[in-house]
């Protein structure tokens, strides 16, 4: 049985080995600037504004944000970076992170790239999941209306099929192949649709084991009792259900949306009710036994995880965070025994810019998080400069 104790989330060298000297001071440098949210804000809006006019910054963009967030331009790009990753025993979920674009010919060509990701997964030992968005797959205001559960045109029922068709492309294909398929959550307003269509893909697909995993976010209020009915609701119909656990990406514009049309806003009041839901989340998951996918960057949730899962010695459920950041729990995860991927976001790079932003402007409102990453590089360039004094002696 493994011990908490053992786990130093502070071991630098652990977590930055696969990191040469000349990275590290790149790192440390974009670290320093999303520490502080006014150049943040600043050079979002400059990028915005040069690609807009098609200024000559690509490379630019290439050797910073790019490089610090996401695996390549394509799959086959992504294939060094998950091979060195592997070599430390991070498995990878690469993640084609093309954001807002709609129209049957994008969906289409989703819908073909990730195809392409399930079946070569299969021989891709370092990949541990393939995902997707239903955005992905979906018009926005077809999945509003159904969310409403309104009556839908013969058009929007003919274009509900499609998006039907897509999702079950997908969903056998992962079957056929054993690759773990994840749906990443939506915003409140379009969800209800999504994880209808998951739960029935859930009874039709886990029967014999998880292949299909929904992502429920803690930051609804409604979060634990989600996981509950479902949860019942796999005993009732005998299949596996497959969680991936993360606290919420929307929380601002639920809020906003909440105030603007009138409603009682789903999210949580405070951080401290919307950690607690996500450890007791976590808790009943892995108490049940449930294929849980723990993704999170904060040590204590983490912390609180790895105690349930040494008293039950569990072994089917793992940890994720993203790529480009929180190394140090990553690797030291995986230095300790734990099965542990990171999220690594693939794309041509001018259609992955608004994940970027999003990753930087993430960074940049967790300023205590962004300034400990920054810390614990300027560790590890400095305890690397110690080491070559003490051998130049």
């Amino acid at each position: 049985m493994k011990l908490l104790q053992h786990i130093n989330f502070t071991d630098t060298a652990a977590a930055f080995a696969s990191r040469s000297d000349k990275e590290l001071i790149q790192m440390r440098r974009l670290f320093g600037l999303m520490a502080k949210p006014k150049w943040t804000k600043i050079g979002t809006s400059l990028l915005i504004f040069a690609l807009k006019w098609h200024f000559p910054i690509k490379n630019i963009i290439k050797k910073t944000l790019f490089k610090q967030f996401c695996g390549g331009e394509t799959l086959e790009e992504c294939i060094p970076v998950m091979e060195r990753l592997y070599y430390s025993g991070v498995r990878s979920i690469p993640d084609y992170a093309v954001e807002g674009a709609e129209g049957e010919d994008k969906y289409e060509a989703t819908v073909q790239e990730l195809l392409q990701v399930i079946r070569q997964v299969e021989d891709l030992p370092m990949v541990a999941y393939a995902v997707f968005k239903m955005t992905g797959l979906a018009r926005v205001a077809l999945l509003e209306k159904k969310n409403r559960m309104d009556p839908l045109t013969i058009e929007e029922q003919a274009e509900w099929e499609r998006v039907r068709g897509r999702f079950y492309q997908l969903v056998k294909c992962a079957s056929e192949n054993h690759v773990r398929l994840m749906c990443d959550a939506e915003e409140s307003w379009i969800q209800d649709p999504i994880d209808r269509l998951l739960i029935e893909a859930m009874e039709e697909y886990n029967i014999e084991s998880p292949i299909v995993f929904m992502t429920i976010q803690c930051y609804r209020k409604d979060s634990f009792a989600r996981l509950v009915r479902i949860h019942e609701s796999s005993i009732r119909n005998k299949y596996f259900p497959g969680f991936k656990m993360v606290r919420g990406a929307y929380m601002d514009k639920e809020r906003e949306r909440a105030k603007e049309l009138g409603y009682p806003s789903p999210i949580h009041d405070s951080k401290k009710a919307c950690d607690q839901m996500f450890d007791e989340a976590v808790e009943y998951a892995l108490e049940h036994d449930l294929a849980v996918l723990i993704a999170t960057h904060n040590t204590l949730s983490i912390e609180k995880a790895v105690i349930e899962m040494d008293d039950k010695d569990e072994t089917q459920s793992g940890f994720a965070q993203l790529y480009g950041m929180s190394d140090n729990l990553t690797f030291n995860l995986s230095k300790n025994g734990y099965k542990v991927a990171k999220y690594l976001p693939y794309g041509p790079l001018k259609e992955v810019v608004p994940y970027m932003i999003r990753r930087a402007e993430e960074n940049t409102s967790l300023t205590g998080e962004t300034s400990r990453e920054g810390e614990l590089i300027q560790q590890e360039i400095e305890r690397r400069r110690r080491l070559q004094h003490e051998r130049a002696k």
